[in-house]
């Protein structure tokens, strides 16, 4: 079982549990919930439980991660998960080659995403165009048009602190 897995499981845990009082323990917030909720729940965290302690400790991480975010912050989330589920599967592998082969942090690539889905249709089908056209272009035209993109964004930049010179390479 990869890492992936994990974090998607917390996530489902975490995100279908809706809101989380800070009253009340996790054993009553178990006991709440209804029975098929509870099978479900209980199933997840034993196959927590047989992984690795190297992945458990990554969930764990992440666990805490989910944790300590706002409630505004996981309604973020709330919402572009739903997005993301919501798009068909060729649409998310899409974005996710598209995710590796910028090699993005994780919070670029959250924003690249909530850009994406919040975009009006006209601007995604030029988005999945633009990808289209990326893909086809080979290793050094990228990194040719990844050259272009960085002096672009220099000098708007620059332009935004006042200045009009690109400074020498």
């Amino acid at each position: 079982m990869n890492g992936r897995w994990v974090r998607g499981v917390l996530l489902g845990m975490c995100l279908s549990g809706g809101a989380v009082s800070a009253q009340t323990t996790s054993r009553e917030q178990f006991e709440r919930l209804p029975p098929e909720k509870r099978a479900q729940l209980l199933e997840r965290m034993r196959a927590l439980r047989a992984l690795p302690p190297e992945e458990q400790a990554r969930a764990r991480a992440n666990l805490e991660r989910w944790r300590s975010l706002s409630p505004e912050e996981r309604a973020e989330l709330r919402e572009t998960l739903q997005a993301w589920k919501a798009l068909p599967p060729k649409e998310r592998r899409l974005l996710r080659a598209q995710v590796r082969e910028h090699g993005e942090g994780r919070a670029e690539a959250r924003r690249r995403l909530r850009a994406y889905l919040q975009a009006h249709p006209e601007r995604r089908a030029q988005l999945k165009e633009n990808l289209r056209r990326w893909r086809e272009l080979s290793p050094e035209q990228r990194q040719v048009m990844r050259e272009r993109l960085r002096k672009k964004r220099l000098g708007a930049s620059l332009q935004d602190a006042g200045s009009t010179e690109l400074p020498a390479p």
